[in-house]
């Protein structure tokens, strides 16, 4: 009875845990499920698995600063971010096709890829906007046993069919048709979306835009320290590098759920069998904390994140001490009496 007692302020505390972590949000820590790394389940975003590790680490948590380098050097470092919508996005598809001969498997594909590819066009996808790519065509094999006398059995390989595998690529530039080319592919039994991947047609305008907004920004951090310190007549270098994250690469992955707890009693010849917990995504973009300066802020759906950073080193006039040793003119007035005195004159 003491155990029960002991155990029951335990059963409350976490479910009261669990009704706060609904406010906040169901995703904690990544290392709740670290099995879940190789896990990829979002449709939209495709089978493949990425390898995240550098891009988990690109999000960072300490804030920018100046630091002096040494008495006469100021070193500023001033990161920006734009977030943007993509211009156009390519969907990969793999379809695999058997068949018994070459023939009956080639023959077989076209007849589920041409009404395919008939629907996307009605949704207004261009025949120039879909690519088919050759992966494999392999023959496929099984055992036959050969039965000899006096001898064991020998497993001799024969050839039973064939295996035909391609990549179906598919450019689209609004994000919704993507539901509708998802449904289509369902009904001809095309099933494994690879990847979708996003573009920026002109990356060179948001690098500028970027590298002019950090430019503006240094120059008002000139105009707040004008009262402290003259950075105009400073020797100045400066050096930039780029960066972009895009949305496949930026989705995680985590479980929400809650298990049911024993009491001693039960437990003693209870066997338990757990269900599998479902497994969650969202699209986790990178925190804007770390930046100076953030162009659309706002994120309602997947976008591309370009961060530049622009690092600018002033070198400060040294600062020499003065030689210059001014003297004073002095008189001296002898007394008859033999008295010497100074005397200042301006």
């Amino acid at each position: 009875m003491n155990k029960m007692k002991s155990l029951l302020p335990f059963f409350f505390s976490f479910y009261l845990i669990t009704a706060n972590a609904q406010v906040q949000g169901n995703f904690k820590q990544r290392a709740a499920a670290p099995d879940l790394e190789s896990q990829d389940l979002n449709p939209y975003r495709g089978n493949a698995v990425q390898n995240n590790a550098v891009l988990n680490n690109a999000v960072r948590g300490y804030a920018n600063e100046a630091s002096v380098v040494d008495a006469n050097v100021i070193e500023f470092k001033i990161d920006a971010l734009a977030n943007q919508l993509a211009d156009s996005y390519t969907a990969i598809f793999n379809v695999v096709q058997l068949g018994k001969t070459a023939e009956e498997t080639n023959a077989a594909l076209t007849a589920r890829l041409t009404p395919f590819f008939a629907d996307m066009t009605t949704m207004g996808i261009k025949k120039e906007d879909i690519y088919l790519d050759m992966v494999n065509f392999l023959p496929k094999f099984e055992y036959d046993v050969s039965k000899k006398l006096f001898s064991k059995k020998t497993y001799i390989e024969i050839p039973i069919g064939f295996e035909l595998q391609k990549n179906i690529h598919v450019r689209f530039n609004d994000p919704t048709v993507l539901d509708r080319i998802v449904e289509a592919a369902a009904k001809y039994e095309i099933y494994d979306i690879v990847k979708v991947d996003y573009f920026v047609k002109d990356t060179k305008a948001v690098y500028n835009q970027l590298r002019k907004a950090s430019l503006d920004y240094f120059e008002e951090i000139k105009t707040a320290y004008k009262d402290l310190i003259t950075l105009d007549s400073a020797y100045v270098v400066s050096a930039e590098n780029t960066w972009v994250a895009y949305p496949a690469d930026r989705y995680q992955s985590y479980q929400a759920f809650s298990s049911q707890t024993l009491d001693p009693s039960q437990r003693a010849d209870a066997k338990i069998d757990r269900v599998d917990k479902p497994v969650s995504q969202f699209y986790q973009a990178i925190p804007a904390n770390s930046y100076d300066i953030v162009i659309n802020p706002e994120i309602l759906e997947p976008c591309v994140q370009f961060s530049y950073r622009l690092l600018i080193r002033c070198t400060m006039k040294e600062r020499k001490p003065s030689t210059t040793v001014k003297r004073e003119k002095e008189f001296l007035l002898v007394t008859p009496n033999g008295e010497v005195k100074t005397l200042k004159i301006d």
